[in-house]
């Protein structure tokens, strides 16, 4: 059957049987103009991408742009995705990576392989409720179907379920895709329902402002017009799309409409004419896989002309185009080598990672262990020191409550110096005074000078009477407890801090050089060694502790040192004191007196000196 009467046979027959429009369909799903611009915005942003996740996302989006226009590229972006996507274990870039390939696959005419992995994503979408990629799954299977086994009830069955499917989607523009499909894929329509499922898919894509689709609806309308004798309406939505692609560089439309003025002309020379236009914007978009269909419609034509000339011109074309399209292939092959040993990869991985879970689970599990009995081990240490402070604190303020005591005994002991002088010096003479009035007024006779006489011995027994009282007072001040010596204080307030089961100790304090030594100064001392003792508590961790006050000259001495594990950190000397440290500077500075600490590894020693003429 020579092409003519092939074309006038299918013009007989209702639009959903023309391969062209079948053709077109797959030509038309990719939006070419606006394509490529996405394209480049894509792989401009690529190269600046940090975070792997973005990165994994905007190789399946150039996938998925790639998908009708080149499937290496298609193929090998999302081959990346996916070698990315699961060294990090991105679920969700994964499946969307593999989408990109199951439509690589099919491309490339590897059914089975692209069938077996859109049937592994199906079920991921389907947990995720991701409506519009389970459409675009079925629709992929249906093409897929249709290439491969052509199983038409299940290609059928496949589009039905689309279409259900979609009806849920909020955002629905994917619809436009699925109606044209379902007329192109799908069973033999009346002209009424073309004419339906045709008006559905325009006005979704008019919504969506989708040029590609409603190129595409405009061809079908194109067919339908001319399939009921309206040639030149037919030919003018045509010559409408040719003009609206080359006025926005839309190379796919521009072919797509060549090829259709192609297959409305009766005269074969004017066919191959379109056809060679078609060819030649095919090779500036680089679409080999265009170019081998152009060049194979030529073929066919120059063939029913008989004309060699043409005939040996579209061989060589086509030669040239399927040694390129044969490089490809291998290269393709070679990829897919690659992808299969990914998978591979995967699986061991998989494993691997288990085995790595499980031993991380274990290895977690003895940290927490570790953890737990270092933090109860330190919880216990820290309430024995915070018990060891306490003890220390009540023991020093204890010592320090006798000392002010001793102070105020002091003051008792002066008041019955005061009171033995009061009543043995001023009321003996008071009363030697009382006795000479009382004299001098049984000796007078006279009646006013004895008045004067009694007034003044009424005060003078006043006086009598409050100075013995206040002499008694004074002197009968009970006499207080004995004094205990500095040294028995500070081993007391030492002992009770720092039991002798854990700690050594050696105490020397000269008593003599504390003799002119006032008892302020003493309680600053003791408070000194307060706050000394607290630092060895909680910090040092040593296990000996010596204190030594003595005299030097004009300057009394006091050392304590210790054999801990010395001021590091934020208590170094260099670093920032601690409160502790900083009270001692505070008083020994009050006292007009020096401090001096040296520490190491081996331990701390806290020198202080204080002018013995201040004390």
């Amino acid at each position: 059957m020579n092409l003519l009467r092939h074309l006038s046979i299918m013009r007989r027959r209702k639009p959903t049987t023309y391969p062209f429009l079948l053709f077109l369909f797959c030509l038309y799903n990719a939006p070419a103009h606006c394509q490529i611009q996405q394209i480049n915005q894509e792989l401009n942003k690529l190269s600046l991408i940090k975070d792997s996740v973005s990165k994994i996302n905007t190789l399946n989006r150039l996938g998925t742009l790639y998908r009708t226009r080149n499937a290496d590229s298609c193929f090998y972006y999302g081959m990346e995705a996916k070698r990315m996507a699961t060294n990090i274990r991105y679920r969700n870039g994964q499946t969307d990576a593999d989408h990109v390939i199951a439509f690589a696959l099919f491309k490339k005419g590897l059914y089975a392989e692209s069938l077996e992995l859109l049937g592994k994503i199906l079920p991921y979408y389907q947990k995720l409720d991701d409506t519009e990629n389970i459409v675009r799954v079925y629709l992929d299977m249906a093409e897929v179907e249709n290439k491969g086994i052509s199983d038409r009830a299940k290609i059928t069955s496949l589009l039905h379920t689309a279409i259900q499917t979609g009806r849920k989607l909020k955002k629905d523009s994917i619809m436009s895709d699925v109606y044209l499909t379902y007329l192109n894929r799908g069973p033999k329509l009346s002209e009424d329902s073309i004419t339906y499922y045709l008006n559905k898919s325009t006005e979704i894509a008019s919504r969506y402002h989708d040029e590609p689709i409603l190129a595409h609806n405009r061809m079908w309308q194109a067919d339908l017009l001319f399939s009921n004798g309206q040639k030149e309406k037919a030919l003018s939505l045509v010559k409408q799309s040719m003009s609206e692609a080359q006025r926005t560089g839309n190379a796919i439309l521009e072919i797509g409409s060549l090829i259709t003025l192609s297959n409305y002309e009766n005269d074969p020379y004017k066919k191959l004419e379109h056809l060679y236009q078609a060819y030649e914007v095919a090779q500036k978009s680089g679409d080999k896989y265009l170019e081998n269909y152009i060049l194979t419609l030529s073929l066919a034509v120059g063939n029913y002309l008989g004309d060699k000339d043409e005939i040996i011109k579209v061989y060589v074309e086509l030669e040239k185009a399927m040694s390129a399209d044969w490089e490809r292939s291998r290269k393709f092959m070679g990829d897919y080598v690659k992808y299969n040993t990914i998978e591979n990869d995967n699986r061991l991985l998989s494993e691997k990672n288990a085995q790595r879970a499980l031993w991380l689970v274990i290895i977690s599990a003895a940290a927490l262990i570790v953890v737990l009995a270092i933090y109860l081990i330190m919880l216990r240490r820290n309430r024995k020191a915070k018990e060891q402070v306490e003890a220390l604190n009540n023991t020093a303020n204890l010592q320090i409550i006798a000392m002010e005591e001793m102070k105020h005994e002091a003051i008792r002991e002066e008041q019955q110096r005061l009171g033995q002088d009061l009543h043995d010096g001023l009321s003996s003479s008071i009363a030697s005074i009382k006795h000479q009035l009382e004299i001098l007024s049984m000796d007078t006779d006279d009646t006013h000078l004895k008045a004067k006489l009694g007034m003044l011995q009424a005060e003078i027994t006043k006086a009598y009477t409050a100075a013995r009282a206040k002499s008694h007072e004074w002197f009968n001040t009970a006499d207080g407890e004995q004094e205990h010596t500095f040294e028995q204080r500070i081993k007391f307030l030492t002992d009770t801090a720092l039991p002798g089961s854990r700690y050594k100790k050696d105490i020397h304090i000269d008593d003599d050089a504390l003799h002119h030594v006032s008892m302020d100064t003493r309680i600053a001392l003791l408070r000194i060694i307060q706050e000394a003792i607290t630092n060895i508590i909680k910090h040092a961790k040593a296990k000996k502790v010596d204190i030594l006050i003595y005299a030097e000259i004009d300057k009394l001495i006091m050392a304590i040192k210790d054999d801990g594990t010395g001021l590091v950190g934020k208590n170094s000397i260099s670093g920032k004191s601690t409160m502790g440290l900083q009270s001692i500077h505070r008083r020994v500075r009050y006292m007009d007196g020096e401090t001096n600490i040296q520490s190491d590894s081996k331990g701390t020693e806290i020198t202080i000196s204080i002018p013995l003429t201040q004390s």
